[in-house]
């Protein structure tokens, strides 16, 4: 059985005029070649006249013609007598788009002849299917200047079928069972589906990329409108469950897979590639600010990110909930950070307001939990707000020094909240809790000195020594001035292609961080920050991404793989 038509028919009954149908139907008329001269998006808040798209394309007679199309989606999406005698109803848009002319210098535009086309993604009731059939009979008559047609739900349907989905994203019974498993199982888990990253994987590997002069092939225009296709669709269906949670999650895991592949192919610097992964970038960064849009508000209350139907597992699950929320909010606030007309004052308040109002914010319980400390360290500085970073980073060291005092754990550094579970439940660390060393520590150490704080030196150098608590910071082999690139051992990716691609990054060394002079004399402050001073240009890279206009895709890279950030992240910091 062909599954295929009922998946598309499904979606498209789902989506709704201001939004969802104005931004898909665009799509599909870029796979059957029109050249589209006007879209719903860019008249908004203008009359359309019945032209809610204008564009140019060949007819089932294979004549070219100028078509208006007019849609109605949502609530109007069914042809019922509300929706045909409503103001700016199905009439008034049909007779406004046949004598209201439309302006373009498009040569020849005038010359072409014209269709209107309802677009609706309903069917019509029978209670105005007459008057609707005269009314299009008298309006339209078959010898006249203009012609009509109605596309609704079926029609919609075999086009989406046969000319999008066919054309590239289901074209075998294999990816027919592959999509339909990934819409199914969206709210199966808080994870990510393998058949999702296999569907990815494969549409990004079924062509290989060459070197095209002019117009790109058809077949890497429908990959990049299917991709932007995928990302709709998850958003849709995210929101039937209403959880933008999963839109977040499967859409990240696009948009770092679709970074690598430009990367891999070198085409960072391509325009027409760059502008359809902008369309797809746009509307990832649009549904984190929608996401939240709707979680802040409780975010912000007295621990509003805790959870009380989590049961004994709580203390743990809300830091690790806290900890990810701070991930994603800190990623996008840094993006706002770089725009000139950026306000710090509700910046700085959005941040701190999560923070404060759950405490866990303060409480690493896994090493990883570095990118977001990182982050709000970096972001007060950028804020110019030194004492909130102060403030912070004592209290973060606090935390630390008394779990290790009062419970004998510092922040397991194999990354598995299971091995600290296990450790609250029963009391014995698993064999895989690693705490003789700390990369965090050797983070916030040097933060010490960036932030000149001597007394915080001396207090968290008297804990790592005591404790015996080995330092050290994950270098990649591929610095400017590094004189270990001979090491290499992924010498056909470079340090980007492997920072997206790679949750098993490991082609670097681990740079300890020394609290002696000569092995067994003690290092006091000013001594540390010379040190340091020594290691700040260390580890240099000049990245392609950044270079791109996109620095802060290295931090999605980061968090999406749980890779510690490379030194050069908080060195750079004045």
């Amino acid at each position: 059985m062909n599954i295929k038509p009922i998946i598309v028919k499904s979606y498209l009954e789902s989506l709704t005029e201001e939004s969802e149908l104005n931004k898909i139907f665009p799509i599909l008329l870029t796979s059957l070649s029109f050249e589209i001269l006007s879209k719903p998006t860019e008249n908004k808040g203008l009359n359309e006249y019945g032209k809610d798209i204008v564009a140019v394309g060949k007819d089932e007679d294979g004549i070219k013609k100028c078509f208006y199309f007019e849609l109605k989606g949502g609530e109007d999406r069914h042809v019922t007598k509300t929706t045909f005698y409503k103001e700016y109803g199905i009439k008034q848009s049909l007779t406004e788009s046949k004598y209201v002319n439309f302006s373009t210098s498009y040569q020849n535009f005038e010359k072409l002849p014209k269709k209107i086309v309802l677009v609706h993604n309903g069917v019509i009731s029978g209670k105005i299917r007459e008057v609707y059939e005269g009314f299009v009979l008298q309006e339209f008559p078959q010898n006249g200047d203009i012609q009509y047609q109605r596309w609704g739900i079926s029609h919609l349907t075999t086009l989406f079928t046969n000319s999008l989905f066919g054309a590239y994203l289901l074209t075998d019974q294999n990816s027919i069972k592959i999509f339909n498993k990934v819409l199914i199982n969206l709210n199966a888990s808080d994870t990510i589906s393998e058949d999702f990253i296999r569907l990815i994987d494969d549409l990004f590997k079924k062509n290989e990329w060459k070197v095209y002069k002019g117009k790109l092939p058809r077949k890497w225009t429908l990959l990049f409108e299917t991709l932007k296709l995928i990302a709709f669709i998850i958003y849709t269906e995210a929101k039937e469950y209403n959880n933008l949670d999963i839109a977040k999650r499967y859409l990240t895991h696009l948009v770092i897979n679709y970074w690598h592949w430009i990367l891999k192919n070198k085409l960072e610097e391509h325009s027409k590639i760059i502008k359809y992964f902008n369309n797809v970038l746009n509307f990832y960064l649009s549904i984190l600010t929608e996401y939240f849009l709707r979680t802040l508000e409780i975010a912000r209350i007295k621990d509003g990110l805790s959870s009380e139907s989590s049961g004994r597992y709580e203390q743990i699950g809300y830091t690790k909930r806290t900890f990810e929320y701070l991930e994603y909010l800190t990623f996008l606030l840094n993006i706002d950070l770089s725009k000139p007309e950026v306000n710090k004052t509700e910046l700085n308040n959005i941040l701190s307001s999560v923070i404060n109002s759950n405490s866990v914010s303060f409480r690493p319980l896994i090493d990883i939990n570095s990118i977001p400390i990182i982050n709000i360290l970096n972001i007060y500085l950028n804020l110019n707000k030194k004492q909130s970073a102060i403030n912070y980073l004592q209290i973060v060291l606090n935390y630390i020094i008394n779990g290790k005092e009062k419970y004998n754990r510092i922040p397991d550094a194999n990354n598995s909240y299971e091995n600290v579970i296990r450790f609250t439940i029963t009391g014995e660390k698993s064999v895989y809790y690693s705490d003789s060393t700390s990369p965090l520590l050797a983070v916030l150490v040097e933060y010490t000195a960036i932030l000149n704080l001597e007394e915080d030196y001396n207090r968290v150098r008297k804990f790592i020594i005591e404790n015996e608590i080995d330092l050290g910071i994950f270098t990649p082999h591929h610095g400017k001035n590094s004189i270990s690139k001979h090491l290499i051992e992924n010498t056909e990716d470079d340090l980007e292609e492997q920072l997206f691609s790679n949750p098993r990054f490991n082609d670097g060394y681990q740079r300890d961080i020394r609290l002696y002079n000569n092995f067994n004399e003690d290092m006091n402050f000013e001594q540390f920050k010379f040190d340091y001073q020594k290691r700040i240009n260390e580890f240099e890279y000049e990245y392609r991404t950044d270079k791109a206009g996109y620095p802060f895709l290295r931090n999605l890279a980061h968090i999406y793989f749980k890779t510690p950030y490379f030194p050069d992240k908080w060195r750079s910091v004045e």
